[in-house]
C-alpha cells in the first residue's frame, strides 16, 4: 500500500462488469474485480477454456498495470456453477415472508437451520486450519477452492409484505436473533467478503448503516474481510435512484463499504470518490481500510502468485460426480405434504410396472422451469436448450419398466383423460423462473394452467401432485382432488432426484408406441398435404386486408397470443419461436450475437431465430426490432450520429430525414427490419435523465425533425390513408414513434414519473409530434412509462384507444415499453393478472415481455377465455400486428440477407454524421467582445493545449445507448475519431498539440500555448441513471476550465445531454460551444473549430442560469435565461487564399 498512488486505491474499490471492459482498462485503472451478471458469458455456450481465455485476458491488462495487482473475478454461483453451460444446477439468509421474490435463495424462516448451513462456507473456501483466528478471512491456497460472499447484510428477508429492497421493521433483538445469528457463523468459519443489503432496517438504507455495517459488523464482530456492494446499489441510496450520485457514494464509503460494484458507470464512481477525499470529506484512512480489507482477500487466497486462470479443473464442470451429489440433494430436499387419501391407503411409492402412465403439467417437460431463476440467464429461462440436464419427464420415462406405456401432455382435455384407462397420473406444475423484484408476488396462487390440470387429471384419475417452486404456494383449494403432494421446490438439472423419490432405481423404455421413422413420414406427409392447400394470406397479389383476415380465420387463441408478446433475444430460441407462434423479437441494449459481433453475425442469429417462426403451423413471420435512437448505436462499427437534442439545434429536418435513410441502411445490413425510434418526446425540464432523446422543448421543432420517419419507413404514397402503416422497400425499416404521450413533461423530470397537465396543455405541447407522425405513416408507437395526472399511460384506455386508434386513426400496432406492463402495479408485478388485463384492455396490442413470456400468455390466455378480455380486442391486436408485417413485406421477405453488409459504418454515413455535427454545435460565446472572437481558431499556431476528460473519449463524446444501454467510457467500444484526434488531423503539420486530461496551472502556463481547447462535460447515462437534480458539470470539468481558463485563452467545449450549470464559470472562458452528445465523427467539431465551416446551430432548449429556475421554457411568464431558446452565434467559414 505505500507504493500506491490514490488513483490505484480507488480502483481497487471497483467491481465492473465484464461486458463493459477490456483489458486496456484494466490496465489503465488497474481495476479491484470483475463479475459476470446473469447471463453475462464471453459466449453462447461457453466453455471451460472460453471462461479461462476471457477472465485470463482481463488477468493480463491487470498484470500489465503499473503494480501488477491482479484482479478478483466474481460471479454469481447460488446454486451450482448456475451462469455456466453444462454446469450442474444444485437444488435453490431468513426469509420470513414468502411474498418476497428472493425466498428461495433462503434457506428456512428459522434463523437456526441458516446457521446450520453456513457449512457450505467451508465447502467453497476450504476447511479452516486448527488455531487459525475465527475472524480472519481464510481461502485454501489451493486451486480447487473460491472465494466466498456471505449476503445480504442484513435482514433482506424481513421486508414488509416481502416486497424485494423494501423495510425491514424489526427491532434491536429482533434483528439480532432472527437475521444476524448466521453472519456470526460465517465470520468463525472465516468467510471472505459480505455483500450488503438493498433493503432498509427501520428506514434506513444497508448501504448507508454506518452502526450496522462499521460499528457493528467490523468492530463488534471483528470482520476483517472486505464488504461489498450488489449490483447498482449506489445510487439506489437516493429515491429517485442517481439523484444525488455524490452523496451515495459518500454515504456508502462513510458506512464501511470497502468495494463497489459500479458494473457500467466506474469512471462516474472513481472521480466522484476521488475528488470526496482530495476535498477531505471522506478521509485517507477509510480508503486505506478498504484496500487493507481487498489486499488480505487476495493475498489469503494466493492470488499474487496464481493469478491466471488454468485448465487443469475443466474437467469438474459438470462432471458425473456432481451431478450425482446433486441428484442426492434433490432426493433429500423433497418434502412429502399428503401420501393417500386416507392414512392405510399410500399412493407413493409408485409402481414401475402397470399399463398406462398419464405425465402432465408443464412443468414434467421444461428443464428451465425446474431450475428456476438466476440459470444461465439473470430471471431463468423456459425450455431444455439452456444447459444440459435431465427433465422429470424424462428421468420417469428412465425409471419405469419397459413394459409401462407413458403419455405425456402439457394440458390434456378432460375428455382424453377419461378416454383413457390410466392406472395414475404425475401432475407436475408450479411457478415460472423469476429472480429478486420479477418474482415478488401478494398473492402466490399457482399459475394456470396448473390449478385447471390438477381439478381436470385428479378428478378422474389417481395422480400425485408434483410442486415445482420456490416458495409454499396456495395449495388448499385443490388438495382434496389429490392423492399425493410432493414440494420439490427448484430441483435444478438433475431430475432423477424427483423420479427417485417415487421410483427407487432407473431403467430405459420407449415412450410412444408410434415408430420414430413412422411418426416422421406422418409428419412430412401432413405437412405437404397442408401445403397444397390455397392460401390466401400466402398470395401477395391479394388486398393486404384480405390477407389479413385469412390468415386470422386459421389462427387459434394461442397462436393469436403469440403474436402479441415481444421477447429478447436471451430468453428464447428458434423452437420457443416455433412452439410459441411469437410475434416479434428485440435486443436489449447490449443484446448482441457475441462481443463485436458483425453484420453477418447479426443476420445469422436474426435468421436462425425466424426459421423457427416460418417453422410453425402457419409460418408467420417474426420481426425483430432493436433501439437504434441515434445511429445503429447497439452494433460494433456502426456509424453513431449525433443525439436528437444536437439535431434539434441544426433546424434542418432535410438532414434528419437523410439520418434516418442512413440509419435504415445500417439496421437492414444486420438483418434486423424493426427500430425503435424516433423519439418525439418534448423534454420541459432538463433534469430528466432522457433530456438528450428529445429534439427541443418546443414541439415545432419536434414536429419539423418527424421528418426522420420519411428516411427510415420511405416517402408515404399520396393516395396513402392517413394512419395506415408504411414501409417501403428492403432498405426501409418500421420505426416507432415513443413516448406516447407527456413523458418529456414529468414533474422535476423525474424519469417514468407523473406529468401533471391539463388535456390543452396535452394537446398543445406532447401530441402535435404524435399527428405529424401518423399522417406520415409511422407504423408502430410506443407507450411510456410515465402517468399522466396519476394514470399510468399504459393503463390508459381514453388516450390509448379512444384519442391515439379511434380520433387520430392510428393503425399501426401499439407496443408497451421494456416491462411497461409490469410496472403498471406498484410496486411493479404486485398483481400481474390485473397489470395484463389494464393494459391490454387499455389497448395495447404487442408487450414487451423480455424474460417470462409463458406467464404473459398463460395470463392473458385466462383472461380471454374467462371472457374478462372479450376476443374482440385479441382480434384488433392481431390485426394491427399483421397489417404492419403485410405492409413491410415481411411475409414474402421474411430472411435478411447479405446484400446490404457494406452498408454498416459506409463512409457516406460517417460523412453524413460528420456533417450533422457541424451543424448541431452552438456558439454561445466568442471573447468577451464582438470585435474581438477566439474563433475560429488559427490551424497555424506554435503550440495547443487540449485539455479536458472527454477530449479523448470517444464513449463519453456518444453518451448513452451506445454498445450497451447505459454507455461506455474509453476508445475501444466501436469505430470513432475522437475530438483530440480531430484536432490533431485539421491543425497545420508544424503546429504542436499538448495534451493532458487535467492539468494544473502551473503546468497550464509552463505550455506556453497560444490557446487551449477545453473539452469537459457528463459521462454516459441513460433513462433514469441519468435523472439529476444538480446539473452540475461533474468534476474534474470545473477543476480544468478553472487551471486552463485562468491562464491561457480557451474555448470550452460542452459535451452534455442538456444544458448545464456553466454561469460560475463564464467569466473565465473566451469562447463556449455546446457540442451535446455529437456521436463518433468528432472530426464535425474540429471542422467549426477551425473555420472549415462556420456556426450555425441555435438552441434548441432554454440554457438556464441556476437549477432554481426549472422548469423554464420558451413562452413562459418568467424566463430569465442565461441563453434564450433559439440563441446561437454565427461564424463564417475561413477562406484560404490559393498561391
Amino acid at each position: 500500500m505505500n507504493r500506491m498512488t490514490l488513483a490505484e486505491k480507488i480502483c481497487q474499490m471497483v467491481q465492473i462488469d465484464r461486458s463493459n471492459i477490456t483489458a486496456e482498462i484494466m490496465k489503465e485503472y488497474a481495476t479491484g474485480s470483475l463479475l459476470s451478471g446473469g447471463g453475462s458469458v464471453p459466449l453462447p455456450h461457453a466453455t471451460p477454456k472460453d471462461w479461462a481465455d476471457r477472465i485470463n485476458e482481463f488477468q493480463n491488462g491487470s498484470l500489465s498495470s503499473r503494480l501488477g495487482i491482479p484482479m478478483l473475478y466474481g460471479i454469481d454461483a447460488v446454486h451450482g456453477h448456475n451462469n455456466a453451460f453444462n454446469a450442474t444446477i444444485f437444488p435453490h439468509n431468513v426469509c420470513r415472508d414468502p411474498r418476497w421474490g428472493l425466498c428461495y435463495e433462503s434457506y428456512s424462516e428459522d434463523p437456526k437451520i441458516v446457521q446450520e448451513m453456513t457449512d457450505i462456507i467451508y465447502g467453497l473456501q476450504g476447511n479452516l486450519p486448527t488455531g487459525y483466528p475465527e475472524d480472519v478471512p481464510y481461502v485454501n491456497g489451493g486451486k480447487i477452492n473460491v472465494v466466498a460472499c456471505a449476503k445480504h447484510f442484513v435482514g433482506d428477508g424481513g421486508t414488509t409484505k416481502g416486497i424485494n429492497e423494501n423495510n425491514t421493521v424489526i427491532d434491536w433483538q429482533g434483528l439480532l436473533k432472527i437475521h444476524m445469528p448466521a453472519y456470526l457463523d460465517s465470520i468463525r468459519k472465516g468467510v471472505s467478503t459480505t455483500m450488503v443489503s438493498y433493503s432498509t432496517w427501520n428506514g434506513n438504507k444497508m448501504h448507508a448503516h454506518y452502526e450496522l455495517v462499521t460499528r457493528y459488523l467490523k468492530d463488534t464482530l471483528k470482520f476483517k474481510a472486505l464488504q461489498k456492494y450488489p449490483f447498482f446499489a449506489t445510487p439506489k441510496i437516493t429515491s429517485p435512484p442517481h439523484a444525488n450520485y455524490r452523496y451515495s457514494v459518500e454515504a456508502s464509503i462513510h458506512a464501511g463499504l470497502d468495494m463497489v460494484m459500479v458494473p457500467y458507470k466506474y469512471e462516474e464512481f472513481i472521480s466522484t470518490l476521488t475528488s470526496l477525499v482530495e476535498e477531505k470529506i471522506i478521509p485517507m484512512s477509510r480508503v486505506d481500510d478498504a484496500v487493507s480489507r481487498i489486499l488480505k482477500v487476495k493475498f489469503t487466497m494466493g492470488l499474487f502468485e496464481h493469478p491466471i486462470a488454468d485448465l487443469s479443473q475443466a474437467d469438474k464442470l459438470g462432471c458425473q460426480e456432481h451431478r450425482d451429489l446433486a441428484r442426492e440433494a434433490v432426493r433429500k430436499s423433497m418434502g412429502l405434504l399428503k401420501n393417500g387419501k386416507e392414512v392405510d391407503s399410500p399412493m407413493l411409492p409408485l409402481p414401475k410396472e402397470t399399463s398406462r402412465i398419464l405425465v402432465t403439467g408443464i412443468h414434467a417437460d421444461n428443464f428451465g422451469y425446474q431450475c428456476g431463476g438466476w440459470t444461465i440467464a439473470w430471471q431463468g429461462l423456459r425450455g431444455n436448450h439452456l444447459t444440459s440436464g435431465t427433465t422429470i419427464l424424462s428421468a420417469i420415462v428412465a425409471a419405469i419398466d419397459p413394459s409401462t406405456k407413458i403419455v405425456h401432455r402439457d394440458n390434456p382435455e378432460l375428455q382424453f383423460i377419461n378416454s383413457n384407462k390410466f392406472s395414475y397420473a404425475i401432475v407436475v406444475v408450479g411457478e415460472l423462473p423469476y429472480a429478486e423484484t420479477a418474482g415478488d408476488n401478494l398473492k402466490l396462487t399457482s399459475p394456470e394452467p396448473g390449478p385447471s390440470m390438477i381439478e381436470n387429471v385428479c378428478g378422474n384419475v389417481k395422480c400425485v401432485v408434483v410442486l415445482i417452486s420456490g416458495r409454499p404456494l396456495v395449495i388448499e383449494p385443490y388438495l382434496p382432488y389429490m392423492d399425493a403432494l410432493v414440494a420439490a421446490w427448484l430441483p435444478g438439472s438433475e431430475g432423477h432426484g424427483v423420479n427417485l423419490n417415487k421410483f427407487v432405481k432407473a431403467m430405459i423404455s420407449k415412450v410412444s408406441a408410434v415408430p420414430l421413422v413412422g411418426l416422421l413420414f406422418l409428419c412430412i406427409w401432413t405437412g405437404a398435404m397442408a401445403e397444397s392447400e390455397y392460401m390466401k394470406y400466402k398470395d401477395p397479389k391479394q388486398p393486404i386486408n384480405a390477407r389479413i383476415q385469412d390468415l386470422m380465420n386459421r389462427m387459434t387463441l394461442a397462436e393469436k397470443i403469440g403474436q402479441m408478446a415481444q421477447l429478447d433475444r436471451v430468453s428464447t430460441t428458434p423452437e420457443i419461436m416455433k412452439n410459441y407462434s411469437i410475434g416479434s423479437l428485440l435486443s436489449g441494449g447490449g443484446s448482441v450475437p457475441c462481443p463485436r459481433a458483425t453484420a453477418e453475425d447479426w443476420v445469422k442469429m436474426v435468421n436462425e431465430f425466424q426459421n423457427g417462426s416460418l417453422s410453425s403451423r402457419l409460418g408467420i413471420p417474426m420481426i425483430f426490432g432493436i433501439d437504434a435512437v441515434h445511429g445503429h448505436n447497439n452494433v460494433y462499427k456502426a456509424t453513431i450520429f449525433p443525439h436528437n437534442i444536437g439535431l434539434g439545434a441544426t433546424r434542418d429536418p432535410d438532414l434528419v430525414k437523410r439520418i434516418g435513410a442512413a440509419t435504415a441502411l445500417e439496421v437492414r445490413a444486420t438483418g434486423i427490419p424493426y427500430v425503435f425510434a424516433p423519439c418525439i418526446a418534448v423534454c420541459r425540464d432538463p433534469r430528466w435523465g432522457r433530456c438528450y432523446e428529445s429534439y427541443s422543448e418546443d414541439h415545432k421543432i419536434v414536429q419539423e425533425m418527424t421528418e426522420i420517419i420519411n428516411g427510415l419507413q420511405g416517402e408515404i404514397p399520396a393516395n396513402s390513408r392517413k394512419g395506415v402503416p408504411y414501409v417501403g422497400g428492403k432498405d426501409k425499416v418500421v420505426a416507432c414513434a415513443k413516448h406516447f404521450v407527456g413523458d418529456g413533461g414529468t414533474t422535476r423530470g423525474i424519469n417514468e414519473n407523473n406529468t401533471v397537465t391539463d388535456w390543452h396543455g396535452l394537446l398543445s405541447i406532447h401530441m402535435p409530434a404524435y399527428y405529424n407522425s401518423i399522417i406520415k405513416g409511422v407504423s408502430t408507437v410506443m407507450v411510456s412509462y410515465s402517468s399522466w395526472n396519476g394514470v399510468k399511460m399504459h393503463a390508459n384506455h381514453h388516450l390509448v384507444t379512444k384519442f391515439l386508434k379511434d380520433t387520430l386513426k392510428f393503425r399501426g400496432f401499439v407496443i408497451s415499453d421494456w416491462h411497461g406492463i409490469d410496472k403498471i402495479t406498484s410496486p411493479p408485478k404486485a398483481n400481474y393478472t390485473y397489470a395484463v388485463q389494464v393494459g391490454i384492455q387499455a389497448g395495447i396490442d404487442m408487450v414487451m415481455v423480455p424474460y417470462n413470456q409463458t406467464e404473459f400468455i398463460d395470463i392473458l390466455t385466462s383472461l380471454v377465455e374467462k371472457n374478462v378480455i372479450p376476443m374482440s380486442r385479441i382480434n384488433d391486436a392481431v390485426r394491427r400486428i399483421l397489417r404492419v408485417k403485410f405492409s413491410m413485406g415481411l411475409f414474402e421477405n421474411p430472411l435478411a440477407d447479405l446484400s446490404l453488409v457494406d452498408q454498416l459504418g459506409k463512409q457516406a454515413h460517417r460523412d453524413l454524421a460528420r456533417e450533422a455535427v457541424r451543424k448541431s454545435l452552438v456558439l454561445l460565446k466568442n471573447g468577451e467582445h464582438a470585435d474581438s472572437p477566439l474563433l475560429p481558431l488559427p490551424k497555424k499556431t506554435s503550440r495547443i493545449l487540449v485539455a479536458g476528460n472527454h477530449a479523448n473519449n470517444l464513449g463519453y463524446q456518444c453518451g448513452g445507448w451506445t454498445i450497451t444501454w447505459q454507455g461506455l467510457g474509453g476508445n475501444n467500444l466501436t469505430s470513432g475519431t475522437t475530438i483530440l484526434s480531430a484536432i490533431s488531423g485539421a491543425v497545420d503539420p508544424s503546429t504542436e498539440i499538448v495534451y493532458s486530461e487535467n492539468p494544473d496551472a502551473e503546468f497550464v502556463k509552463s505550455t506556453n500555448a497560444s490557446y487551449a481547447i477545453v473539452v469537459v462535460g457528463e459521462p454516459p447515462y441513460t433513462e433514469t441513471a441519468g435523472d439529476n437534480l444538480n446539473l452540475t458539470i461533474p468534476e474534474p470539468g470545473p477543476s480544468t476550465i478553472s487551471n486552463v481558463c485562468g491562464s491561457v485563452k480557451c474555448v470550452v467545449v460542452i459535451i452534455s445531454g442538456r444544458p448545464l450549470v456553466i454561469e460560475p464559470y463564464l467569466s473565465s472562458i473566451d469562447a463556449l460551444v455546446a457540442a451535446w452528445l455529437p456521436g463518433s465523427e468528432g472530426q464535425g467539431v474540429a471542422d467549426v473549430l477551425f473555420g472549415d465551416y462556420g456556426f450555425t446551430g441555435k438552441l434548441s432548449r432554454t440554457w438556464f442560469k441556476t437549477v432554481d429556475q426549472l422548469p423554464m421554457n420558451v413562452g413562459d411568464e418568467h424566463y430569465d435565461p442565461l441563453f434564450p431558446f433559439g440563441f446561437g452565434l454565427t461564424t463564417e467559414p475561413v477562406v484560404v487564399v490559393a498561391r
